[in-house]
């Protein structure tokens, strides 16, 4: 099977992936980002920036490729997207459920929701709206599932350390419950945005502007220790992180790989790395774990 559109794994230095750019722009101007394998290999999903001056709305749409007898196509407009601005979008792990932000209309929202499609036999279903648990007048976005049920997703909901931060509910006979902030080892007075969780929930990559990284769009990395105890989040390295800034990760089904964007010059772009950039990162008391358990 042609894993990955048929691209060539990296290693330990971030590589373009499929050129940069998955869709021809008249201008050349690469819009791709936050993209999303299946489990089985055969989808993959990702967003796509539209808006132009003259029509502006909607400003970004889902797009897809198929593995048909072999052979990658596309892209084409996502069946459930095209008509408002749908982006950020994760499959859930056993690949039954995709999860996305719309701006489609809510009475009681102005903004970007949380909604997911479910997997039919050979289609997905029309988007289904997440719910007033995790859904608020504000703007929440790029979810992500973990193995556990668990979503995380970012708010811009007042009561947080900033005014966009990280959360995590469960997701419980179709309700999600229990919404905790992820606290302020993850979520800083500086910005928080679009973050992605790994299948086990080992660890969560985020994405903010830190001093300490020139105020550039970075993405950083936090390991959880216990149940919503997480380890002070730091960079994700010189590797991921340049000049060029670093925004919407995603991982590969096998969290194997970070596909990422970045954001600015030349070098924007959609890249790929080894997620092994992450073992050199990891705090000892978790190095110690792992080494017991082998």
């Amino acid at each position: 099977m042609k894993k990955y559109l048929g691209q060539t794994p990296p290693g330990l230095t971030a590589e373009l992936f499929y050129g940069g750019e998955l869709v021809e722009h008249e201008k050349g101007e690469r819009r791709s980002f936050n993209i999303a394998f299946s489990p089985d290999g055969k989808e993959m999903f990702f967003s796509y920036y539209k808006g132009t001056k003259e029509k502006p709305h909607p400003e970004y749409e889902i797009k897809t490729f198929k593995l048909i007898n072999n052979k990658w196509v596309g892209p084409e407009t996502a069946s459930f997207s095209g008509v408002f601005s749908d982006v950020d979008i994760n499959f859930s792990p056993d690949g039954k459920y995709i999860f996305f932000a719309s701006d489609r209309p809510q009475s009681h929202s102005a903004d970007l929701d949380i909604y997911y499609s479910v997997k039919t036999e050979d289609a997905w279903s029309d988007p289904i709206y997440a719910g007033t648990n995790i859904n608020t007048i504000e703007s929440e976005v790029y979810p992500s599932l973990s193995k556990k049920g668990n979503i995380f997703f970012r708010s811009m909901k007042s009561g947080g350390y900033s005014g966009s931060d990280l959360y995590r509910a469960e997701w419980v006979n179709g309700n999600f419950i229990n919404v905790k902030n992820l606290g302020p080892n993850v979520n800083s007075p500086y910005g928080q945005s679009n973050a992605v969780i790994a299948p086990d929930e080992s660890y969560i990559l985020l994405c903010t502007s830190r001093p300490e990284e020139g105020d550039i769009g970075h993405i950083y990395i936090s390991f959880q220790m216990g149940d919503n105890i997480w380890t002070k989040a730091i960079s994700l390295g010189s590797e991921v992180n340049t000049e060029a800034g670093a925004g919407s990760p995603t991982l590969t089904p096998d969290a194997k790989y970070l596909i990422f964007k970045k954001g600015s010059g030349i070098n924007r772009g959609i890249y790929w790395i080894s997620m092994e950039i992450i073992e050199n990162l990891k705090p000892l008391e978790l190095k110690n774990i792992t080494k017991h358990k082998k």
